[in-house]
């Protein structure tokens, strides 16, 4: 069985710990660690359950205890059980099942730990760059999309050989020479064309919005 995703009767409260969602007391003498490996090692998904059962509250507990938010530590204890599931058929390969479950959520509750510290730094960095940085309002975020859609059309309306040029610069980023060697031009008939167009641009702007002259 290749399915990665749990098998659907394990699930984990979020504020109670974990806990079979089936409503099958646990026995009162649980199958050994060692034999549910070896049954698991094999797909068998009432091993999985039996596993689930004797492993997932420890398991939350101290993920719990490491992230201090039973919510995240609901969300890695699920990961590593899915994790668990989807490498059963390498389980036969390990020494202590117990201490290997445990392992993967240790790993499980760091890399969370470095993608939230990467996550910070980023943001720290974004805040030291752009101090004053605040999300545009919704009015001008509405007029710079009607602008662009504005210029989208004023670009389509350029002549051919000005409109191949410039969608050349400004979208693709070439150079003049490349642009000259796409188009089989001279580079000085490329800036021509490129110096044509944002004139006729700028013209119809200003036009638009004589408001923007000046700035």
């Amino acid at each position: 069985m290749d399915d990665p995703s749990l098998p659907d009767s394990t699930s984990v409260d979020a504020a109670s710990g974990p806990s079979p969602s089936s409503s099958e007391a646990a026995p009162s003498n649980p199958p050994s660690i060692e034999g549910l490996q070896e049954r698991l090692a094999h797909g068998d998904e009432t091993a999985f359950e039996h596993l689930f059962r004797q492993l997932s509250e420890p398991v939350f507990r101290f993920i719990c205890g490491m992230v201090n938010d039973e919510a995240l530590a609901h969300d890695l204890t699920q990961d590593t059980f899915a994790k668990l599931w989807s490498i059963r058929d390498r389980l036969n390969t390990i020494g202590s099942l117990r201490a290997y479950v445990f392992q993967m959520a240790r790993h499980r509750v760091y890399n969370q730990q470095r993608s939230e510290e990467v996550r910070r730094d980023n943001q720290a960095e974004l805040k030291r760059l752009h101090p004053d940085a605040s999300p545009p309002s919704p009015d001008r975020t509405l007029d710079a999309r009607l602008l662009q859609d504005l210029l989208d059309e004023w670009v389509a309306e350029l002549p051919k050989r000005q409109r191949e040029a410039l969608l050349l610069r400004r979208q693709n980023n070439l150079s003049h020479d490349e642009i000259a060697a796409v188009m089989d031009i001279s580079p000085k008939t490329v800036n021509n064309h490129l110096v044509r167009a944002m004139k006729r641009l700028r013209r119809r702007l200003y036009n638009h919005r004589p408001d923007l002259r000046s700035s």
